[in-house]
C-alpha cells in the first residue's frame, strides 16, 4: 500500500503487523463501496480496525511482524573477545608465614620473582619486586593489565599455599590462582580468596581423573597443562603425556578453555615454541598459550586463532617500567622484615632482553 500512504510511508496492522492494511469502506455512504473512513483501517489478515503504524522501510516493517510473531530477531553476536595479555606473577610468600601481618603490609613484602623450571619445580631466579613495587608498574596507564596469572610457588613447590598473605594480593584485579593443589579439593580452596578463577595445573595433580572431579565441582576450573616436551605430573605419577590426547580429554570432560605452559621457555622470553603451536592447531577450545612470552607474541598467538598468552613475569616492557616507577615508602612497622640486599646475579642467570638460550 505504498502508493496510498506516500512514497515514503510503509504501513502495518497494529495487531499482527501485516503490510495487508487497507483503508476501511463506506458501505452505507453516498456512494456504497467506493467512499472510504479516511481515519479508519482494516487488516485483511487478522481482521483488525484502527490506525496503522508507518515504517520508512519495508524491512522494518517486516521486522515488526516477525516480532508481533514472536519470532525475534537473533542477536547480534557479540564482537569477538580481543586476544588476552596476562603477565604471570609468581609470588614467594615463604619469610612471612610465621608472621602475624597487619592488613596493609603483604603487598610490599610479598616478592614478585622471575622463575625457571629446574630439577622439577618451579626456582626464582635473581629478578625480583616487592608485589607493591611490580602492581604499580603493570596496573599503572602505561601497561593497564586487567588480570593476572598468580603462581604461589610455597603452595606449588611444597604443598603449603600461604592463604593468608595471598587472600591481600588478590584484591587490586582478576586473578588467576595457581595455588599448587594436589587433590581437587585443595584446588578448589582457591576460590575462598575470592578470584575470578582457580588454575589446576598438571605438575601438582596425580592424572587426568583429577580433572575429571574438579570439573563435578566446578566448571569454571581451569587446567593449566605444564609440558616440557611431554606434560609434566606430579612427582612419581606417571599419567597421560601426549598433549593433544590430555587436550582432547579434558574436552570431552567439558572443559571449554585449557592453559598450556611450556615449561622450558619459561621465564626466557624466547617466545613461544613454533612446534608446540602447530601440534595445538585445530583444537576445539579456548587455548592460552604461556612460557617465554613477550608482550608482541601475544598479538600474533590472538593472529593465529589462540584466545590469549601467558606473559613471562619480567619482559624487557615490565623491566622498564620498574625501573622508572617511584619505589614505595618503606614500611617502619616492627613486623615488617627487613629487606634483603639485592645481589648482582651471576652471568647468564638473567634473561636479558635479546632472550637467553635454553638448555636441552
Amino acid at each position: 500500500m505504498v502508493s496510498r500512504f506516500g512514497p515514503k510511508d510503509f504501513a502495518a496492522c497494529g495487531r499482527c503487523g501485516s503490510g495487508q492494511v487497507h483503508p476501511k469502506l463506506l458501505v452505507m455512504g453516498p456512494i456504497a463501496g467506493i467512499d472510504s473512513d479516511s481515519r479508519t483501517f482494516v487488516c485483511r489478515a487478522c481482521g483488525h480496525e484502527g490506525l496503522p503504524i508507518f515504517f520508512d522501510t519495508p524491512d522494518a516493517r517486516a521486522q515488526f511482524e516477525r516480532e508481533k510473531k514472536g519470532l525475534w530477531a537473533a542477536e547480534p553476536s557479540a564482537a569477538k573477545k580481543g586476544v588476552l595479555t596476562i603477565p604471570i606473577l609468581p609470588v614467594q610468600t615463604d619469610p612471612l608465614i610465621a608472621l602475624r601481618i597487619l592488613e596493609h603490609l603483604p603487598v610490599r613484602v610479598a616478592t614478585v620473582t622471575g622463575v625457571r623450571w629446574e630439577d622439577g619445580q618451579l626456582n626464582p631466579t635473581a629478578y625480583r619486586a616487592s608485589f607493591q613495587e611490580y602492581w604499580d608498574a603493570i596496573g599503572g596507564p602505561r601497561y593497564n593489565a586487567a588480570r593476572v596469572f598468580l603462581l604461589d610457588l610455597s603452595g606449588i613447590n611444597r604443598a603449603n599455599p600461604n592463604f593468608e598473605v595471598t587472600r591481600h594480593l588478590v584484591k587490586r584485579c582478576d586473578v588467576w590462582l595457581d595455588s599448587g593443589g594436589r587433590e581437587p579439593e585443595e584446588v578448589m580452596d582457591g576460590y575462598m580468596l575470592d578470584v575470578e578463577r582457580v588454575v589446576a595445573g598438571t605438575k601438582t595433580l596425580a592424572s587426568i581423573d583429577a580433572f575429571a572431579g574438579l570439573y563435578a565441582l566446578s566448571t569454571d576450573v581451569l587446567p593449566c597443562i605444564d609440558w616440557d616436551g611431554r606434560v609434566v605430573w606430579r612427582g612419581g605419577h606417571e599419567g597421560h603425556t601426549d598433549l593433544r590426547e590430555v587436550v582432547s580429554r579434558l574436552r570431552s570432560i567439558g572443559f571449554t578453555s585449557v592453559c598450556v605452559l611450556d615449561l622450558r621457555r619459561l621465564g626466557t622470553e624466547l617466545g613461544p615454541d613454533p612446534l608446540l603451536l602447530e601440534m595445538l592447531q585445530g583444537l576445539d577450545l579456548e587455548l592460552y598459550i604461556g612460557g617465554g612470552l613477550q608482550e608482541s607474541d601475544v598479538i600474533r598467538l590472538g593472529e593465529s586463532g589462540f584466545a590469549g598468552g601467558l606473559v613471562d613475569p619480567y619482559t624487557p616492557v615490565i623491566r622498564d617500567l620498574l625501573a622508572k616507577a617511584p619505589k614505595a615508602p618503606t614500611t617502619t612497622e616492627a613486623s615488617a622484615p627487613t629487606p634483603a640486599p639485592r645481589t648482582t646475579p651471576a652471568p647468564g642467570s638473567v634473561p636479558s632482553s635479546g632472550g637467553v638460550h635454553v638448555r636441552p
